[in-house]
């Protein structure tokens, strides 16, 4: 063989390493994070949010687990995402005896599949009308 061959079958080779080494990061362990649109919100008024992978693109139907007011602490309630990984929470609660406790938080994603877990670091606070 002549020289030239041997460096086409060294690039050839290069190439297909890289492309399996991107397929493999594209579609294991991808990260993923919430979004949530909204910091407050009025009672009885709905809220949503999205999960979305690290290339940008919405995680469809997963669980997303949440902290309602008034409930107790370890007491978690589940939302799934709809088909563009979006999620909307409709009819915040207001509790006037919940005092500080009177938000929605805690929102996680426990991973599934080729997704990484996550959670959302910030709260909803529900406000009386």
């Amino acid at each position: 063989m002549e020289k030239k061959s041997y460096y086409l079958i060294i690039l050839l080779i290069a190439f297909v390493i890289c492309i399996g080494a991107f397929l493999y990061q594209f579609n294991n362990d991808v990260p993923t994070f919430i979004m949530i649109n909204e910091t407050e919100v009025a009672e009885n008024a709905s809220f949503s949010g999205m999960l979305s992978d690290a290339y940008g693109y919405g995680v469809a139907n997963q669980t997303i687990t949440f902290h309602k007011p008034g409930y107790e602490l370890g007491t978690l309630v589940d939302v799934v995402t709809d088909d563009t990984g979006k999620f909307t929470i409709e009819n915040a609660e207001y509790l006037p005896d919940a005092g500080g406790e009177n938000y929605y938080g805690n929102f996680t994603f426990a991973g599934h599949g080729k997704y990484k877990g996550c959670t959302y670091e910030g709260n909803v606070t529900v406000v009386s009308k």
